[in-house]
């Protein structure tokens, strides 16, 4: 398999942790090292991988159901380290309703071995642009 396909497979398993809310599946998917970082979309930065795990499973257990799918998904590699941007759309579910906001991602990516693990996730959401009711300008 191409070295791209090998990054868009890892960074959709990437996702699929997320959908699955298995906090065993994310751990496979991580390098295990203190110099990993995590950027959730409206959290501060996360480093060292006790805290990366500690912040997943403050969100898996929060009961909320996501599904994130990777639109506009770009891979880059040089040598053993690789980055892969893409626009997350998410899709969050609370009981009978559901909200939708995207946010842009860049995954960094190490190899290990035959893994590519990440090292580090950085989500920013992307504004909603909504126009002002009494002059049509989009703010």
């Amino acid at each position: 398999m191409e070295i791209t396909e090998v990054l868009k497979s890892a960074n959709a398993a990437f996702y699929r942790a997320i959908d699955s809310g298995s906090l065993d599946r994310m751990e496979e998917l991580w390098a295990h090292e203190e110099f990993v970082q995590c950027v959730h979309p409206g959290w501060s930065l996360v480093s060292g991988w006790a805290r990366v795990r500690q912040s997943w499973e403050q969100i898996f257990a929060g009961g909320q159901k996501m599904r994130i799918s990777a639109t506009d998904v770009a891979v880059n590699y040089v040598g053993e380290l690789a980055w892969v941007t893409c626009t997350e759309n998410i899709t969050i579910f609370e009981d009978t309703n559901f909200d939708t906001v995207q946010a842009v991602a860049t995954n960094f990516f190490m190899q290990r071995g035959e893994k590519w693990l990440l090292v580090h996730h950085h989500a920013s959401p992307i504004p909603m642009l909504v126009p002002d009711a009494e002059s049509n300008i989009i703010q």
